[in-house]
């Protein structure tokens, strides 16, 4: 198997069989990574419009490493037309941009023909990242809620903090404002969390036990989603 990967390190004319080698290569590896991100990421977050990229981003990374060869000229001209694409999708968890550079670098190695860095660098970081899955920084399976809320009086934060606990297995304080009224002076304070309930169906006691203490709930919504359950 060494020696299979060895004589094609460096190829300048690479035969048919060789070239659907490495693309199916790429698209094995890729699929694989596809796969441990859909099976380690909460049920809020996978899209399949994702995991797709995953897999394509990772066949074209190898078409582009194929033409470009050894040579320059090529290079810089891949580069150039590249330039002209601007893409502006924004990622909201850095863990996305990981596992991207994880299905661009699998490419980026099958269209170099440097396949057992391809292949023991998938394995590896799939391995990594099922055993992330099992250790406290994962956020689990769970649905993650968006919850933001607005906050009165500076007493009303410790029976927030009580009812979140209550009803939340997890909280992320992600974003904290205070507006102040033009007209009173009064001070408001906004808090964003990121929550995950013990059960999914206790939104709306949530909610209720939130008003029930003089809060304002501006947002609830599931994560990476368009529909908000709640909008006040």
């Amino acid at each position: 198997m060494q020696d299979f990967f060895t004589q094609y390190a460096k190829i300048q004319n690479p035969s048919f069989e060789m070239v659907l080698f490495t693309f199916l290569l790429a698209f094995i590896c890729s699929s694989l990574i596809a796969f441990v991100y859909w099976l380690t990421s909460p049920s809020t977050l996978r899209t399949g419009n994702y995991i797709q990229s995953l897999i394509l981003s990772s066949l074209i990374a190898t078409m582009i490493l194929q033409s470009i060869g050894d040579n320059v000229a090529s290079g810089l001209g891949i580069l150039g037309a590249l330039t002209i694409i601007n893409f502006r999708t924004s990622f909201r968890d850095p863990r996305d941009i990981i596992f991207m550079f994880a299905a661009l670098g699998t490419g980026i190695a099958c269209g170099s023909y440097v396949f057992m860095i391809a292949i023991i660098g998938t394995s590896a970081f799939c391995f990594v990242g099922v055993c992330l899955k099992f250790t406290p920084f994962h956020m689990g399976s769970h649905v993650i809620w968006e919850l933001r809320v607005r906050i009165h009086h500076p007493d009303q934060i410790e029976a927030m903090d009580e009812v979140l606990e209550r009803f939340c297995r997890r909280v992320t304080l992600m974003d904290m404002r205070t507006e102040i009224g033009k007209a009173t002076d009064e001070r408001t304070h906004e808090r964003e969390f990121h929550i995950v309930l013990y059960n999914e169906n206790s939104h709306l006691e949530m909610v209720k036990a939130l008003e029930a203490i003089k809060l304002t709930v501006r947002r609830l919504s599931k994560q990476a989603l368009t529909e908000n359950v709640i909008i006040d």
